[in-house]
């Protein structure tokens, strides 16, 4: 287990990591969610998976990985990784491998985390700067193994689905596929088991260029090319369909031949 010192790093991650293990003595779970999935448990209201994750697929070491996760990460994102509101953190759990070790590479090459606006984002990047490569694909080994939380479900009665699905499948899917679980050959995230806080939160970051924006991070770029042509009402509709996506919404259908 080997870390890259400096002294102003150090510095850094110590108060970063107080703040939120102070912030945690008072942490209460993510607002219970009402998405349902059909290969979901139900535990304390929470719609819950448990991944199954075979341990390998990140290239780093599980045990260590464990050990990491709750000296490094266990404050702001949780036992379990379902992220605290509280600290603006996602939920983590059962994320793949290859794309945690893709964000985090990119907080440490700086094209996350720099604007000076995206307060969490800057957090994680002073973080990750202390990180060497191992520690990387071992947390990040261990993560997949960790429970998914699913996107809260929209209200039904204010949430147009069928132009949401509409929209979804002719404007994300390509991408994001037809089930919301992103694509690792075009790079693409999972998306329907990150908090809606979260979700609102990064698009809105894409859109006025605080993420992705960097000239070297090309699939970033493509989604602020997407994000900056939506609305404040776009943004909500989408995560609200995440939610429904979430729940077993099928939007293939709605996909323009």
């Amino acid at each position: 287990m080997k870390f890259r010192h400096s002294f102003l790093i150090a510095v850094s991650v110590t108060a970063i990591f107080a703040y939120c293990y102070a912030s945690d003595q008072e942490t209460k779970p993510l607002t219970e969610q009402s998405a349902t999935n059909p290969l979901s448990e139900r535990k304390e209201g929470v719609a819950v998976k448990h991944t199954g994750a075979v341990p390998g697929g990140g290239g780093g070491d599980l045990a260590m990985g464990k050990q990491l996760y709750a000296q490094v990460c266990f404050a702001c994102h949780g036992e379990h990784g379902e992220g605290k509101e509280e600290l603006n953190t996602p939920s983590i759990g059962g994320l793949p491998a290859w794309y945690i070790i893709e964000q985090l590479e990119k907080f440490k090459a700086g094209m996350r985390g720099m604007h000076p606006e995206d307060v969490p984002g800057v957090t994680m990047r002073a973080i990750t700067l202390g990180l060497d490569e191992q520690v990387v694909k071992s947390v990040a080994e261990y993560v997949t193994t960790l429970p998914e939380r699913f996107t809260e479900a929209p209200d039904v009665e204010k949430f147009d689905l069928e132009k949401a699905r509409y929209r979804y499948a002719n404007e994300c899917m390509e991408c994001h596929r037809y089930n919301g679980r992103g694509e690792i050959a075009f790079h693409s995230a999972s998306l329907i088991t990150l908090n809606r806080s979260y979700l609102l939160r990064q698009l809105k970051n894409y859109r006025e260029g605080w993420r992705g924006a960097d000239s070297s991070d090309m699939y970033g770029n493509k989604m602020v090319e997407q994000a900056r042509r939506m609305s404040d009402d776009d943004i909500e509709m989408f995560v609200d369909y995440l939610g429904a996506l979430a729940a077993g919404d099928d939007p293939r259908p709605a996909r323009e031949r």
